[in-house]
């Protein structure tokens, strides 16, 4: 059973949330900005926190911050973007031993908090308040090697790609990594300007997991942000498109295998009920080995070789994915949307929809087994406003009938279609 977030403020737009968890030896601490994802600086800001995981003033070099981490018995330092809906998270985290087991008697707790604080709010700055240009060069070339991997992994391009397409004028539709030229644009100057305004305006999330006491990490954070100059920019919640114009394109590529990408919408479901009951329809139709998609499309019509639905809470929509032969695509893509009509008119069993609830349920019961799992789960929450239990979670979805699938079904709409097919590069 996962423990309950316990969640304060404190500071100006910053807040501290912690679980306990006493059957983990270690402890996870992580630094959030969190911002609105806009396209103009989703980039530069993506490159802010690996660069900070390079050094701080109380470890100016790696080799420093490698020798403090080696010294706390092995501590992992991390640095990532997420996105989540219309936000992006600038994350820097330290996972270490909890006091428990250190040898000496240390605080451990403490020492992590400190030296977490100093890397995003305390970082090696030159003469000219810049980041090191060595540093620069190699973490941007990182970001940049990153953004293009997309392209090697031809699912998760296809998927960019359709996603592309319906978001192309809203929040949701900026990468998470950003674009390849705005990354060689970057600058010393324009890195520490990014840095200074995300610390200035982003809203703070420090989430602490572990079996160990969060107040000494809680003291740490606290007197740290209450001497930074704050102006914490006004959150808009990012409103979900109801329905949009479809849209299709297909791109040539030297593959082998077709990848074909379906983006519904799904008439911008607000309540937690309608969400649910979108989620439990993803999970029917094309989610698990027992669903729709998989069921007919893959095994009984051998149309693909695989085919999976998702529904994404933040945006509203329902992505389905599958991988094809070329000469396949016009009947796979028409027995996919025949699938989502026959859930719409209830052709699908008690078992069938016992199993999927069961299913969803058994997944849920995974979140407490990592730390970072822990903090993926209410991050999320946080970030949506719908912070719950896993074992909540499962309750909730109980609750939702046949007659709720059905609705949602019915309430999806084609907005994207995008074919990835074989030929040379476009």
């Amino acid at each position: 059973m996962l423990g309950t977030l316990n969640r304060k403020e404190i500071g100006k737009g910053a807040y501290m949330n912690f679980v306990n968890d006493k059957k983990f030896k270690s402890d996870r601490i992580s630094l959030c900005l969190v911002t609105p994802l806009e396209k103009e600086k989703a980039t530069v800001n993506a490159l802010v926190p690996f660069v900070l995981r390079k050094g701080c003033k109380s470890c100016p070099d790696f080799t420093m911050l490698n020798k403090k981490l080696a010294e706390m018995y092995g501590a992992i330092l991390d640095a990532d973007v997420a996105k989540h809906g219309g936000s992006q998270i600038i994350e820097v985290s330290i996972q270490f031993t909890d006091d428990r087991f250190a040898i000496g008697g240390e605080n451990m707790v403490e020492t992590a908090a400190k030296l977490l604080s100093d890397i995003v709010f305390e970082p090696n700055l030159d003469e000219n308040g810049h980041f090191p240009e060595i540093d620069l060069e190699l973490e941007r070339e990182y970001l940049i090697d990153t953004i293009e991997s997309d392209l090697n992994e031809k699912r998760g391009y296809a998927i960019g790609k359709a996603l592309g397409l319906v978001f192309e004028n809203e929040p949701f539709g900026v990468k998470r990594y950003g674009y390849v030229d705005d990354a060689k644009a970057i600058t010393a100057e324009s890195l520490a300007k990014a840095w200074r305004e995300l610390v200035k305006t982003s809203r703070i999330e420090v989430f602490f997991a572990g079996p160990g006491d969060a107040a000494s990490a809680e003291k740490v954070f606290e007197e740290r942000i209450s001497a930074l100059e704050r102006e914490p920019i006004e959150e808009k919640e990012t409103e979900i498109v109801a329905y949009s114009e479809l849209k299709e394109t297909e791109e040539s590529m030297d593959i082998v295998q077709g990848k074909l990408v379906m983006i519904f919408r799904m008439g911008a479901p607000k309540t937690e009920h309608e969400k649910n009951s979108a989620r439990v329809l993803s999970a029917l139709y094309g989610g698990t080995a027992f669903s729709k998609l998989f069921m007919n499309v893959r095994e009984k019509m051998s149309l693909c070789y695989y085919a999976d639905s998702h529904f994404e809470r933040s945006s509203g929509v329902l992505i389905v994915d599958c991988g094809i032969e070329f000469e396949n695509r016009e009947a796979a893509q028409k027995e996919i949307i025949r699938q989502l009509e026959l859930v719409a008119e209830g052709d699908f069993t008690d078992e069938e929809f016992e199993n999927t609830e069961g299913a969803i349920a058994n997944s849920l019961g995974s979140v407490g087994d990592t730390l970072y799992s822990v903090e993926g789960w209410y991050m999320s929450g946080i970030v949506e406003n719908n912070v719950v239990t896993p074992e909540e979670d499962a309750k909730a979805i109980a609750e939702i009938t046949k007659e709720d699938v059905m609705k949602s079904a019915e309430k999806a709409k084609l907005a994207a279609v995008f074919f990835l097919k074989g030929g040379e590069n476009a």
